[in-house]
């Protein structure tokens, strides 16, 4: 099943959330998620906060571009409380999308190929 599961992790006092995608990253499925991120952000972030990002990708399959648009609409939408973006893939294609997705945003991106290799202090 398609699917992007959401979740919280705190490391050395900053604040993760995590996205674990599975499957293929449709348009519906990208604005199911980015809903239940800007819920997430509405009742987890208080004002002026800041907070990580994990985009887990090891379990998905693809992506289509409709997805990758609505997601870097919302990228720009939130960025007011995103801090620095992680992206754990090994899959190239993966890398420059996302790579394309933030280049014209103030995000750093940093891969993985794994989250033990996320520096949890100094991002």
């Amino acid at each position: 099943m398609d699917d992007v599961l959401l979740t919280w992790d705190r490391k050395n006092d900053k604040r993760f959330l995590r996205f674990s995608f599975k499957g293929h990253l449709t348009e519906e499925v990208a604005k199911s998620a980015i809903s239940n991120w800007k819920k997430e952000f509405g009742s987890n972030v208080t004002d002026g906060e800041r907070v990580n990002i994990i985009w887990n990708c090891l379990e998905m399959k693809k992506y289509s571009p409709l997805a990758a648009k609505v997601w870097k609409n919302a990228l720009l939408e939130l960025s007011d409380k995103i801090d620095d973006i992680w992206l754990i893939t090994t899959n190239p294609f993966f890398k420059m999308g996302a790579r394309t997705m933030t280049m014209l945003t103030s995000f750093k991106l940093r891969s993985a190929s794994s989250e033990s290799e996320i520096t949890y202090s100094k991002i």
